[in-house]
């Protein structure tokens, strides 16, 4: 029974340093991918480390013994090490593996590997090597040194170092990866386990060495990442690279705070717009170095800065950052620039308030005039002159009326409401009504028509008022006929508007349709825009149609944002 355990253990040791060789022959057309080339040379130090012990379980030559022991140890110092670069170049961290992090992992192993090969000049890794046969194998016995120690922890703690880094990947990275970073986080398990005994001398038989005989169960972990699951087709580095291209390369500035808003990292937009220097601010407050604004909330609103001379405006907005296991740890800041916008808001709400103003006031000159001409001239074409320069003057004076008040709208917060849809459509109709009093406005509602609905009536009146209205004033016969129509469709309620006019012509409904006027394509009135600016600002849908007896336009609102509150009138057509 003694010579089956010993032949167990020098067999399984010679079977997994042959299983390691295989193992880095396969992975060998893999070569190029991320982290490949350090776990091949993982590999193959295991390989080292196996076959070499494995054979020295059969030397009772003290001299060649103690020769085999340095050179399975130089295949042990170097495993932990080159699987740590394996880990941080496969989980996205080629960076650290490249440079001078990288190198002072290898140090160790390099260091020690000169101090092995040249142990019989020195005694500074270990003293008093014997043989200590147990299970009739040449095992040996030593006192480990001090320097000794510190190199076989070393790759423990490296190989330790490099699981954790595959544990982060498989808690931040969800299931895409975790079959395989499992897989070789467990591998290395067993082997250093089967290290513990003999280098901390606990255990019956502490000079037997079972991490080579263990490698099998950890080749066998590896084949299933490598060869079943294909772990080097895909790998985390192609997403950390897309997380580390996203920040450094928006051209907006982003600040990632801890959740005491100090700074932890900053974008390239960041630095070059603030003049920042990234290691400086680092750890300071954002407040400090970012000169943000409060809303009335107390919320970070706005930053305003002066660069070459010039003011430039940045809205902030903020989002949490929280850790995999959802707990949060801080947010990020995104600065978004707004000064182009903010100078032609500017620029437009000055034009707009000098053009209404002065349209408002010359047009009651204009009027005023045309009003004069026409009471002291005899003359019917003179009149009829006069008449013609005071309705173009109310028509204009209509028309600013009808954009300032859809601006008023706009400038203020959305109202809903539960509204009778039914009864402002009437209210609407009546109006203009009386406005043209030759015109006949009917309304239509189908049989139980639910026309309750939740919506901003300021802006649905402006919408509906101004398509009945177009649809009145463009009607050149002596009695214009306009229906109003609403029907239930379940989860939408339509308005829609037919008229017995001459159409829309398509210079007047090509730019509301495509949204943007061109010098070559525009219309000539604000109704239509001011009706298709409104439909959009109650989230519905405006759609023109010709019929060939004049138009229909069908206005859509979904009924999603939700029925009448239940104080609200229920209106329903009998």
């Amino acid at each position: 029974m003694l010579v089956g355990i010993g032949g167990l253990v020098v067999g399984s040791s010679v079977s997994a340093g042959v299983g390691a060789l295989a193992l880095a022959g396969y992975l060998y057309r893999h070569r190029e991918s991320p982290g490949v080339p350090w776990f091949i040379a993982s590999v193959l130090a295991v390989s080292l480390w196996c076959l070499t012990y494995g054979v020295a379980l059969l030397v009772t030559d003290l001299p060649l013994r103690e020769h085999l022991t340095a050179l399975w140890l130089v295949g042990g110092i170097w495993t932990g090490p080159l699987f740590l670069l394996f880990a941080l170049a496969y989980t996205g961290r080629t960076a650290l593996a490249r440079n001078w992090p990288g190198l002072a992992v290898l140090s160790v192993p390099v260091v020690g590997s000169g101090l092995l090969l040249t142990h019989p000049a020195h005694s500074l890794l270990w003293t008093g090597f014997r043989l200590d046969p147990v299970f009739r194998l040449a095992t040996a016995s030593y006192a480990l040194q001090p320097v000794g120690y510190a190199m076989l922890v070393f790759t423990l703690l490296s190989a330790g170092v490099g699981v954790l880094l595959l544990v982060e990947t498989v808690v931040s990275y969800g299931p895409l990866y975790r079959g395989e970073a499992i897989a070789v986080a467990l591998s290395v398990v067993p082997p250093a386990a089967g290290s513990l005994p003999w280098l901390f001398g606990f255990g019956p038989y502490p000079q037997l060495i079972l991490s080579p005989a263990l490698f099998c169960l950890h080749l066998m972990l590896d084949g299933y990442a490598f060869v079943e699951k294909d772990m080097f087709e895909t790998n985390p580095t192609t997403r950390r690279a897309a997380e580390r291209s996203a920040v450094d390369d928006i051209p907006t500035p982003l600040f990632a705070l801890d959740r005491a808003d100090r700074v932890v990292t900053v974008n390239d937009a960041a630095v070059e717009i603030f003049d920042l220097d990234r290691g400086a601010v680092l750890g300071d407050p954002f407040e400090a170095i970012v000169p943000v604004e409060s809303g009335p909330d107390g919320g970070w609103e706005s930053v305003t800065i002066t660069s070459a001379g010039r003011e430039r405006q940045f809205t902030v907005a903020t989002a949490a950052l929280t850790d995999p296991a959802g707990t949060e740890v801080g947010r990020t800041v995104v600065l978004q620039e707004v000064t182009q916008e903010h100078e032609r808001k500017q620029r437009l709400d000055v034009l707009n308030r000098v053009i209404r103003h002065n349209l408002r006031n010359e047009m009651t000159v204009i009027m005023g005039h045309a009003d004069m001409v026409a009471e002291r001239t005899d003359d019917p074409e003179v009149r009829a002159s006069a008449a013609t320069i005071g309705e173009s003057a109310d028509r204009l004076l209509a028309t600013g009326d009808k954009a300032r008040e859809f601006e008023r709208i706009r400038g203020s917060q959305t109202r809903t409401r539960s509204v009778d849809v039914s009864r402002l459509v009437a209210d609407a109709a009546a109006d203009i009504g009386a406005e043209f009093p030759e015109a006949t406005v009917d309304i239509d509602i189908h049989q139980r028509v639910e026309t309750a609905l939740r919506t901003d009536p300021r802006v649905l009146t402006l919408v509906v008022s101004s398509l009945v209205e177009n649809a009145v004033a463009h009607n050149h016969t002596d009695s214009p006929h306009v229906r109003v129509a609403l029907a239930d469709l379940g989860d939408a309620l339509e308005i829609r508007i037919s008229d017995d006019g001459p159409g829309i012509e398509a210079h007047e409904l090509t730019p509301i349709q495509d949204g943007t006027e061109t010098e070559l394509q525009h219309s000539t009135g604000i109704g239509l825009w001011v009706a298709s600016w409104g439909v959009t600002m109650l989230g519905g849908d405006l759609e023109f149609t010709d019929t060939g007896d004049g138009t229909e336009v069908v206005v859509t609102l979904d009924t999603d944002f939700g029925p009448g509150d239940g104080d609200a009138e229920k209106a329903t057509a009998k």
